[in-house]
């Protein structure tokens, strides 16, 4: 994930950081929160966030403070983010960037930036990363990669549903499925369409929101959102489904895991995978 605006390093010798490490399921909000600041340079490494711009970066340290204090009241959850500022010598971050990024191989798809070269003998797919999640490297990613070329059929009409960078939903019209996509964020749905034309492939419809916009039914869908809106949105996923569909359920960290197999205990679990404190799991929806 990154993005940054180079003339606005470029102008000055120094520039300011601001360092904070968060909670996975948190991690999208202070992030829309910082974008809607005006911040058009964060990168995630480390284990954690950095923030840079050629402005002093206390207003958005006090602005994360206070938003935390809400949630944690909110949540009932303490919030201690450890900010680091710092204020360093500029240098050019979209070089140092490119450098960190690496092509990622899963199976037969092969990930790579327009920087990069592409892999014969692969299905080749170039993410440029940018606002929009999902380049392959994160784990929820890379075990959904896997699981759709172990399930997805050509011809199957299938849904990404959050669909982010709209890598998977790119990899699934690679293999042959017929693909929609939807996401909540207009920068996502931006991003995927972006990669989409990038990638010479196209869907057949997106929308901005959720399952409330979709008009049809899927034999394929898959959802790499967070545990709490998966089982916010359980009666709406499996009433989307057709007779024998795949449902690809990630981005549950290890602790939700058992909560998510209950709500979806009337359908039959197929496949599941674990990486780090990721799992993901594969359902089929019978008769």
């Amino acid at each position: 994930m990154f993005q940054l605006n180079k003339l606005a390093f470029d102008m000055k010798k120094f520039y300011y950081e601001l360092f904070f490490k968060v909670q996975e399921p948190y991690k999208q909000p202070l992030l829309e929160l910082i974008f809607d600041l005006g911040i058009c340079a964060v990168e995630e490494r480390d284990g954690g966030l950095y923030i840079r711009s050629s402005e002093k970066l206390d207003d958005v340290a006090w602005a994360l403070e206070i938003f935390c204090d809400k949630l944690s009241k909110i949540t009932k959850q303490n919030f201690n983010l450890n900010i680091i500022l710092d204020k360093k010598e500029n240098k050019n971050w979209i070089q140092e960037y490119e450098k960190s990024i690496q092509p990622i191989a899963i199976d037969q798809i092969y990930i790579h930036t327009a920087w990069q070269e592409k892999k014969e003998g692969r299905i080749n797919v170039q993410i440029d990363p940018a606002l929009a999640f999902g380049s392959g490297h994160h784990e929820t990613t890379h075990s959904c990669i896997r699981f759709l070329q172990k399930f997805a059929k050509k011809g199957v009409r299938a849904l990404d549903l959050g669909c982010g960078s709209g890598i998977l939903a790119i990899v699934l019209a690679k293999l042959g499925a017929k693909v929609d996509i939807c996401d909540t964020d207009e920068l996502a749905l931006q991003s995927a369409r972006s990669n989409a034309k990038i990638n010479a492939v196209s869907f057949e419809a997106s929308w901005l929101g959720s399952l409330d916009g979709a008009t049809r039914k899927y034999d394929f869908l898959v959802a790499n959102i967070i545990a709490d809106v998966i089982l916010v949105l359980e009666g709406d996923i499996k009433n989307h489904l057709n007779e024998n569909a795949i449902l690809i359920l990630s981005g549950i960290l290890n602790k939700y895991e058992i909560r998510v197999k209950d709500k979806f205990k009337d359908m039959q679990l197929v496949d599941a995978m674990k990486m780090n404190e990721w799992c993901s799991l594969v359902y089929k929806k019978g008769k």
